[in-house]
């Protein structure tokens, strides 16, 4: 398996941290003639996003559809409940972090520069991922993992999510975004202690750090 990944990417991060969870071969590579945005990588994914990934010749776009593919063709070990309540509330969490936390975060993300910063779409956006991390709060289990005593999908989605909540916070003089959800600030700080999560969470700091050095 090949996967057009960025290491700064929450959706690239959650397929990485499935793989590793799964302990499952992939080539990370760049998307190809430069960016996601170029001719070459337009004809493997004419969606033109982050990640996609290529099985064989057979392209999958979307995190979403990757993961639950990966689950599909290797089900062991399982990252779904069996339980068909379970996995319903799996997917609750996937779907909070997944458009809830992170449509948030996006538009905290493009108002990093405080010389072009609108405090109004700010405080939109702050108060858009507070209801978030709520609703999280509400759906989470409180343990060492978002649902049961394993690592599923929600994980997946939630610990990239999560980590650009801490990390974007500062910026706008948050440094506790979490304090008001307690099982979440929690859970993230228990799930840390998982390998594979800790992987993840290092390659997001280095990516997050190459690119503050960077200026883009």
């Amino acid at each position: 398996m090949k996967l057009y990944n960025a290491n700064l990417s929450p959706y690239a991060s959650r397929v990485r941290l499935q793989l590793y969870a799964k302990g499952l071969s992939a080539e990370f590579v760049p998307p190809p003639g430069g960016g996601i945005h170029t001719p070459e990588f337009a004809k493997i994914n004419p969606l033109e996003r982050i990640p996609a990934l290529d099985d064989g010749g057979f392209i999958v776009p979307e995190s979403g559809a990757i993961v639950e593919y990966i689950e599909d063709t290797h089900p062991t070990p399982a990252l779904r409940p069996a339980d068909a309540k379970e996995r319903a509330r799996m997917r609750v969490l996937y779907d909070i972090a997944d458009h809830y936390i992170l449509g948030a975060l996006l538009k905290l993300f493009n108002q990093a520069n405080p010389a072009t910063r609108d405090a109004k779409i700010v405080d939109g956006a702050l108060t858009d991922l507070a209801k978030s991390l709520k609703g999280l709060e509400h759906y989470i289990s409180g343990g060492k993992y978002a649902l049961g005593s394993t690592l599923t999908l929600a994980d997946c989605a939630l610990v990239p999510a999560l980590f650009f909540v801490s990390a974007l916070g500062p910026l706008f003089g948050q440094s506790d975004l979490m304090g008001a959800t307690p099982k979440v600030k929690a859970y993230f700080a228990a799930v840390q202690s998982d390998a594979n999560v800790a992987k993840i969470l290092k390659e997001l700091g280095e990516a997050l750090a190459e690119r503050v050095k960077s200026g883009r």
